[in-house]
């Protein structure tokens, strides 16, 4: 029956999705999607996700959401990338280190001379910089770098908008006993564990020797390292868990509230977002917070936690698998072509083949705009406006808020999909906002910051050109549905 759901309509996979081998050892996070050395696409994940045991498996493949043998299973959407020629070199003390040794990796991940906590006490030993892997999707996999989840009861698409490769991306959490500001959070989401989570960066002190607060040079460790095979993590971020926000709530107020506090083994894989939905990191473990520190459990922001994030900075797993994460407001989108087929679009990118499509549509859209008196109305006021309002939606900050909060950018995004793939819907709503709330929050906001040449034409004929405007249900509807509203004018 495997076969059968390979063969089935091609899936469609979003960041954040539960993943699991075909040689089951628990369900993982798919962290995002991104681009290899040449231009493939392939999911990011924890070593320890997509490779049970750390073992050469010549059959092995990545399911969503979980695998099973029998026809209740997920879906094959990829298969792990490893090179099994990378062996392992001795070490001291019997070890074998850096590569495959019988089959199994050894070793850790650029394995390197660090302190290392064991049970609460620092030694001298080794550990690993990273806990990162990558499968190859199948052909015909359809991607997007976004979260979907689950608020209030509808679904919120939050996009990954790309990687932060120049510094951190990330200012350390507030002191104790203070709420943390916009820019402090970060956010984790993952459909293992169905929660957005947020958290804060911890810190230590700089020093001459160890100058950035907040990578942490001595080794992570717990006690199911041993068991799973994993290795002391070192050079890491350790993350907070936090209260979710609410505005005008008090910290104390924010801890009252019973959310659970932790982070959990289904979170390995994960991506971290800061506030401008920029990927900083990917977690690798959870452990209990006492693991690693010794603190004072009165603090409110101890008190009722569970465990700890580590993640490893995002800039490091990309330059360690040797790829990239396409930047893209709405979350980089696309489906694995077959062999010699084109490569993955670009959403708003510059790839050939969707700007072809898209100046084929923009021709076609104007050859049926030209027939009617309000096409032709639109397509005069088009380009003597548009810089303006492109500035008003970038520059004017209430202007701004506005459009985000009413899923502007997301109704934009359909549009350009439109234009990219005729046939491609426009939805009514977006995450519970629907197209005329979007034009009857932005028309007279727009009137009332701009200049009196587009305030005099959005008073004239704004309206009109809205109402017709919003019963279409694909970009190429629209031609014919300001022709009948301006038969009827």
């Amino acid at each position: 029956m495997t076969s059968a759901l390979q063969t089935a309509d091609a899936p469609f996979v979003t960041a954040g999705a539960s993943i699991e081998t075909n040689h089951n050892e628990g369900e993982g996070s798919l962290g995002c999607f991104a681009q290899d050395s040449s231009g493939k696409t392939v999911l990011l994940s924890c070593s320890h996700v997509l490779f049970p045991g750390f073992r050469i498996i010549d059959d092995l493949a990545v399911y969503t959401p979980k695998y099973s043998s029998c026809c209740s299973g997920g879906v094959r959407i990829g298969t792990p990338v490893f090179d099994r020629n990378v062996k392992a070199q001795p070490a001291e003390g019997n070890e074998w280190v850096g590569g495959y040794h019988d089959g199994t990796w050894t070793g850790g991940f650029n394995w390197i001379p660090a302190k290392v906590r064991v049970m609460g006490t620092v030694v001298n030993g080794h550990a690993s910089e990273f806990d990162c892997a990558m499968a190859g999707l199948d052909p015909g996999v359809k991607f997007h770098n976004a979260w979907q989840v689950d608020i209030g009861g509808s679904t919120t698409t939050i996009p990954l908008k790309g990687a932060v490769t120049d510094g951190h991306g990330i200012v350390p959490g507030p002191p104790l006993g203070t709420l943390p500001s916009n820019q402090q959070y970060v956010r984790i989401y993952n459909a293992v564990n169905g929660r957005l989570k947020f958290g804060t960066m911890l810190s230590h002190p700089a020093t001459q020797d160890d100058p950035d607060p907040l990578v942490f040079t001595v080794g992570m460790s717990d006690p199911s390292d041993h068991r799973s095979g994993s290795k002391a993590n070192v050079n890491q971020f350790m993350i907070l868990p936090r209260p979710s926000p609410v505005p005008g709530q008090s910290l104390d107020d924010g801890y009252r509230n019973g959310e659970e506090l932790t982070f959990e083994g289904g979170d390995s894989g994960s991506m971290v977002i800061n506030q401008d939905n920029m990927i900083i990191a990917m977690i690798i473990r959870a452990g209990p917070i006492d693991e690693f520190f010794k603190l004072d459990r009165s603090a409110i922001e101890f008190a009722s936690i569970g465990n700890l994030a580590i993640a490893t900075p995002i800039a490091k797993v990309l330059s360690k698998l040797k790829v990239t994460i396409p930047a893209a407001d709405q979350g980089w989108s696309g489906t694995v072509p077959s062999a010699g087929s084109p490569s993955p679009l670009l959403l708003r990118g510059p790839a050939a083949a969707a700007d072809l499509t898209r100046r084929r549509t923009a021709e076609d859209l104007r050859t049926h705009l030209r027939t009617s008196v309000l096409g032709r109305l639109l397509l005069g006021k088009i380009p003597q406006h548009q810089k303006e309002v492109r500035g008003l939606l970038t520059s004017v900050r209430e202007v701004a808020a506005t459009w985000h909060a009413l899923q502007g950018p997301a109704f934009f995004h359909h549009c350009v999909r439109g234009a990219e793939l005729p046939g491609h819907p426009i939805p009514d709503r977006i995450n519970g906002v629907s197209r005329a709330q979007l034009a009857d929050g932005m028309l007279p906001l727009i009137i009332r910051h701009a200049s009196p040449p587009l305030r005099r034409d959005l008073e004239r004929y704004g309206r009109r050109i809205i109402d017709a405007l919003l019963s279409v249900d694909t970009l190429h509807d629209a031609p014919g549905a300001l022709a009948g509203r301006g038969s009827r004018s």
